[in-house]
């Protein structure tokens, strides 16, 4: 099961209730972890650490009611009536590449603070390799989708798509590896 599904029968309580989760110690973040500031990115930008070992394989975080997915033909009106910081709000959502009518924005879940990397260690599905005590988790943003009305959002405000992040970091990756 997908990372981003919403109905995953492991995570059900008792007679199908809300289950309770072992380390809520982030919003829908399934394993301990702690959003904290990682000034290698820029003044206040923040990135997601592992508290305790989180074992290769592990699904890490869970769809909640948190999200909100608007779809594409809404967005303007949503960012006029309901945005205050468009960039932010541009920047810290996201879009699936199986639902590339909608864009999902997470304003108070955690998994907003996922960075990108060109080497990362969680993917759509779980944790890539073993994730170590005070280690940032990280995305592949290229995994995400990229249609022609996010490219254009996000041109009209001036933010980045995840596909344009994901590149300029495996470009910075080759200037640095060839110096």
């Amino acid at each position: 099961m997908a990372l981003f599904e919403r109905d995953d029968p492991s995570l059900a309580g008792v007679d199908g209730e809300s289950p309770q989760l072992p380390f809520p110690t982030e919003p829908a973040f399934v394993v301990p972890v702690i959003v904290k500031e990682t000034p290698r990115y820029g003044e206040g930008h923040k990135g997601v650490f592992a508290l305790a070992k989180i074992p290769s394989g592990t699904k890490f975080w869970i769809w909640t009611d948190r999200i909100t997915s608007i779809h594409h033909s809404e967005l303007e009106e949503y960012i006029k009536t309901s945005v205050q910081e468009v960039e932010v709000f541009l920047r810290q959502g996201f879009v699936l590449p199986d639902k590339p009518d909608y864009f999902h924005s997470n304003p108070t879940d955690a998994g907003r603070f996922i960075n990108h990397s060109a080497q990362p260690n969680c993917g759509p599905d779980g944790t890539l390799r073993d994730i170590f005590p005070g280690e940032e988790l990280t995305m592949d943003y290229s995994f995400h989708g990229n249609p022609d009305w996010y490219q254009a959002i996000c041109r009209k405000y001036g933010v980045l798509t995840e596909a344009q992040v994901a590149a300029a970091a495996e470009q910075n990756s080759v200037v640095n590896s060839s110096q």
